[in-house]
C-alpha cells in the first residue's frame, strides 16, 4: 500500500492445525484483506489443494513442527506462525487459533471493540496457579513425548506432584489459556524474550499454558497490560474427555457466543463450520 507510512493495518490468522482447513480457505477468499498463516502439523498428510496455493493471502508454512499435546513443540509452532507474519509489516493485530476455530464477528467489529473496550491490550488470559508448581520445578523426561499421556508418563508426573509438595517452588506460577491476540507493538516487546523461556520451558509439562503468561508478567509487566480475556469460546466439560479437552460447539452455541461478544469460538468440526460461514444449506 504505498509508502511505509500508509499502510494498511491487517489482521493476521495464526492457525495451528492437523487437519482439513476448508473453512478457513473459505473464509480467506471472502476476506481478502485479512491475512491466513497455517502450521500444518508435521504428522499430518492433509494437503491443501492447487487453487489454495495460489491465494495470495494464504501462507502455508514450510517448515513444520510434529506438534503434540502439552508439549513444547506447541510454542515452537506459535513462534515459527508469529515470525513469519510479523515479517509483513501490514499486520498490525495478531489472533492465534486453532485449525478447528471460527470466526464469530467481523474483523471492523473485531478492531473496535479492541481498541474502545480493551484500549489494545494482549487479549490474553492470566492467572496466578500455584496447583501447576511441578510442571516448573524440574525438567520432564516425558514432556513432548509420545509417552507423556501414556501410563508411565502419568506415573512421572504424580511423582513429580509428590515432590512439588515438599519442595516448594519460589516464583508465581502464571497460568491461561494458548489462544491469544496481540497488536504489533506487544509482540515487538516480547520477541526478544522468547529463547530464554524457550530454554525454561522447552522440557517443561505443557508449557502452552504457562509460556507467554510468564514472560510477559516477569519481563514485561509495565510494557503490555494484559485484559484477563481472550474473547475465545471455549467451553470445558467435566463429563467430556474428563474436561480434558474443550467440547465441540453447535451452531446454536456459536449465535450465543456472537450474541455474547466472542470474537472466536473452538473447537468446531468442520460441516459446522462452513454452514456458519454459509456454505453449506
Amino acid at each position: 500500500m504505498g509508502s511505509k507510512g500508509n499502510r494498511m493495518k491487517k489482521h493476521a490468522l495464526l492457525i495451528q492445525a492437523h487437519q482439513d482447513i476448508s473453512y478457513f480457505i473459505k473464509l480467506a477468499k471472502i476476506q481478502p484483506n485479512v491475512n491466513f498463516y497455517v502450521h500444518m502439523d508435521a504428522k499430518s498428510d492433509y494437503f491443501p489443494d492447487a487453487e489454495t496455493a495460489q491465494l495470495a493471502n494464504v501462507f502455508l508454512l514450510s517448515n513444520r513442527v510434529s506438534v503434540r499435546w502439552g508439549g513444547f513443540s506447541q510454542i515452537e509452532a506459535t513462534l515459527k506462525l508469529f515470525e513469519t507474519a510479523f515479517a509483513n509489516e501490514d499486520n498490525a493485530y495478531f489472533h492465534l487459533v486453532s485449525g478447528e476455530d471460527v470466526v464469530l464477528q467481523p474483523f471492523e467489529v473485531i478492531e473496535k471493540q479492541w481498541q474502545q473496550r480493551f484500549d489494545f491490550q494482549a487479549m490474553m488470559t492470566c492467572e496466578r496457579a500455584p496447583q501447576y508448581a511441578y510442571r516448573f520445578i524440574m525438567d520432564s523426561p516425558h514432556a513432548d513425548s509420545n509417552w507423556q499421556r501414556q501410563l508411565t508418563g502419568k506415573i512421572i508426573t504424580k511423582l513429580q506432584q509428590g515432590v512439588a509438595k515438599v519442595k516448594p517452588y519460589h516464583s508465581p506460577i502464571y497460568f491461561g489459556s494458548q489462544w491469544f491476540s496481540v497488536t504489533r507493538a506487544d509482540w515487538e516487546k516480547i520477541v526478544p524474550f522468547t529463547d530464554e523461556y524457550s530454554d525454561f520451558f522447552r522440557h517443561k509439562l505443557v508449557p502452552d499454558e504457562h509460556f507467554f503468561q510468564t514472560l510477559i508478567t516477569e519481563k514485561l509487566t509495565n510494557q503490555i497490560r494484559l485484559s484477563n480475556d481472550n474473547r475465545r469460546q471455549i467451553i470445558f466439560d467435566k463429563n467430556v474427555n474428563n474436561g480434558n479437552s474443550p467440547i465441540y460447539l453447535d451452531l446454536l452455541k456459536l449465535e450465543r457466543a456472537k450474541f455474547d461478544g466472542y470474537w472466536f469460538a473452538r473447537k468446531v468440526k468442520k460441516d459446522v463450520a462452513l454452514t456458519w460461514l454459509g456454505e453449506l444449506t
